[in-house]
């Protein structure tokens, strides 16, 4: 599927060549042979995604293999819920998923609706089947706000481009790209703790599910200040990660679209 898929479509691969080429400094063939490897890996990751309605609390360690729990349960403990920072990496699906059959709290998910609607109620019923609240990227602020109030996690997927009103310039892979706000907001005005989750593909299938533990929140400067400190922190986590396994970040997306050498002023 990954094979054919890279063959036939033209627009994904030049995006993903490009963006490899751009952020890791490879020739054209080495690119070339990185996009082929992430188009097998999506492929494997979009073909698995209805397979995780068989994950149970009893089985869910033959899909995943959770490691680093222990921090977010301390942060549970204080009362004031989690936020999370994670991206389109690894299989961020069967991650989010399995969740609730490891961990105290809800999670509730900040996405982007699905099109067609009807693709999208079934991704919805299927993405919250194991206990889990997706939340319409629309109103993620004031259903961020309620799920910290009840003491849950809220995730957020810190991958994707953001507008110059949602987004603040951070540094990205050597030059600066548009990065979402909301996270940082949300955490300095709340003091609500973030936290790293990633996951990454085992040589058995499996999916290593790494949690962090909390991001320092900057302690000096204006708000926006902080906030953009804590957005570069943000997208040097994610960089790290991609860095790591090259071959399991969504490189179709057109992340690098506003991509600037220099801060813009």
């Amino acid at each position: 599927m990954g094979a054919a898929w890279y063959a036939l479509d033209a627009e994904h691969r030049k995006t993903a060549e490009a963006n490899i080429r751009l952020a890791l400094g490879l020739n054209e063939a080495e690119a070339r042979r990185l996009t082929r490897e992430n188009f097998r890996h999506l492929a494997r990751v979009f073909s698995q995604f209805p397979r995780m309605a068989r994950m149970t609390r009893e089985n869910f360690r033959r899909f995943v293999e959770p490691r680093g729990e222990e921090h977010l349960l301390k942060s549970l403990e204080r009362g004031r819920g989690v936020l999370i920072l994670t991206g389109h990496f690894g299989n961020w699906e069967w991650m989010a998923y399995s969740a609730p059959f490891f961990l105290p709290a809800r999670l509730n998910i900040v996405a982007r609706p699905v099109r067609p609607p009807i693709l999208n109620r079934w991704v919805t019923r299927l993405r919250e089947r194991s206990g889990n609240r997706v939340i319409a990227k629309q109103y993620a602020l004031l259903h961020t706000l309620k799920a910290l109030k009840r003491n849950e996690m809220v995730g957020f997927l810190l991958d994707q481009n953001a507008g110059k009103k949602t987004g603040v310039w951070a540094p990205f892979f050597g030059g600066y790209v548009l990065t979402h706000k909301t996270l940082a907001h949300i955490a300095l005005r709340t003091g609500a703790p973030v936290h790293p989750v990633f996951n990454h593909r085992l040589p058995d299938g499996r999916y290593r599910i790494d949690m962090g533990p909390q991001i320092p929140a900057p302690s000096h400067g204006t708000l926006e200040e902080k906030t953009a400190a804590m957005t570069a922190a943000f997208n040097r986590i994610m960089e790290e990660q991609i860095r790591r396994f090259p071959d399991q970040w969504y490189w179709v997306h057109r992340r690098f679209r506003r991509f600037r050498p220099q801060p813009p002023a």
